[in-house]
C-alpha cells in the first residue's frame, strides 16, 4: 500500500478535485452533443469494421491503467518513506537524527506551551566512550553504541522519543507519566551499567530536566546539558537535574 502519509498530502487532494471536475465538464459535453449515441450509430454504419470492440478495450485499457497507476504509487510511497527515513534516522543506531530529533523537540515545547502538557528532558553521555574506542577499536564501539540505543529503547516508556545528538551522547523526550523521570534516569544508569557491554564496565552520566511554564526549547537544551555538565564534574555515573 502506498504509505499513507502521501495520500494526504494537499496534492493529492487538489489533484483529485480537478479530476473530479473535469470528469464531470466531460459528461456534460457528452450528454449535451449525445457522443456516445454517435458511437453507437457509426458502429452500426461501419460494422466491418468491427468497431464495436472498441468500447470493451477501452474499459479494459483503463482497468489497465488504473492497476498501473497503483503499482507505481506503491512504488512511488516507498520510496518517499525511504528517503524520509534516510533523512530522519540515525544509520548507526535506527533513532532519530539530530535534525529530526529538534524538529520533534520543538514540537513537544510547542504542545507544552499551548496545552500546559509538562514534558521532561534527558540527556545521556557514555563516560570515557573514547578509552573504549582506543581500547576494543572503533567497531566495537559502533556495537557498543548500538546496543545502548536498544537498551535506551527497552528502558523508556513507548511514548517516548530517543535522539541521536552526537557520537554517545543521546536525548530522551518523555511526555508526563506514571514513573517520574529521575527514578527512570536511574533505572537506566543501572542497566547501562550492567548490562551494555559484557567485556569491559561502561557507565553513563544523565542530565535531567523538566519543562515548566514559559520554558523555551533553547532554554530545555540549555538546561539539560547543564546538569549532564554537573553530573559529569560529580565523577560522573550519576544523575543530575538542573
Amino acid at each position: 500500500m502506498p504509505h499513507y502519509k502521501y495520500l494526504h498530502r494537499q496534492t493529492v487532494i487538489r489533484d483529485a478535485l480537478w479530476l473530479s471536475a473535469i470528469n464531470v465538464l466531460l459528461f456534460i459535453i457528452y450528454a449535451k452533443y449525445d457522443f456516445f449515441e454517435w458511437v453507437l450509430d457509426q458502429v452500426e454504419q461501419y460494422e466491418y469494421l468491427e468497431l464495436d470492440e472498441i468500447l470493451p478495450l477501452t474499459a479494459s485499457l483503463t482497468i489497465s491503467l488504473l492497476i498501473f497507476t497503483y503499482r507505481r504509487m506503491v512504488e512511488l510511497g516507498k520510496i518517499s518513506q525511504a528517503f524520509e527515513n534516510l533523512a530522519k534516522y540515525d544509520p548507526l543506531t535506527n533513532t532519530l537524527n539530530r535534525r529530526a530529533g529538534y524538529i520533534l523537540l520543538q514540537q513537544f515545547n510547542d504542545s507544552a506551551i499551548n496545552k500546559n502538557e509538562s514534558y521532561s528532558l534527558l540527556q545521556l553521555d557514555l563516560d570515557d566512550f573514547k578509552r573504549i574506542n582506543d581500547l576494543y577499536g572503533s567497531s566495537i564501539g559502533d556495537e557498543v553504541l548500538i546496543n545502548l540505543a536498544n537498551l535506551i529503547k527497552q528502558q523508556v516508556p513507548s511514548d517516548a522519543e530517543i535522539i541521536h545528538w552526537h557520537s554517545d551522547n543521546f536525548i530522551i523526550a518523555m511526555p508526563s507519566t506514571k514513573q517520574a523521570p529521575f527514578e527512570l534516569a536511574n533505572t537506566l544508569r543501572y542497566a547501562i551499567e550492567e548490562k551494555l557491554f559484557a567485556a569491559d564496565k561502561i557507565t553513563c552520566s544523565i542530565g535531567l530536566t523538566m519543562w515548566q511554564s514559559g520554558t523555551s526549547l533553547a532554554d530545555m537544551l540549555l538546561n539539560v546539558e547543564d546538569a549532564l555538565l554537573d553530573a559529569k564534574a560529580a565523577n560522573k555515573n550519576t544523575v543530575k537535574v538542573a
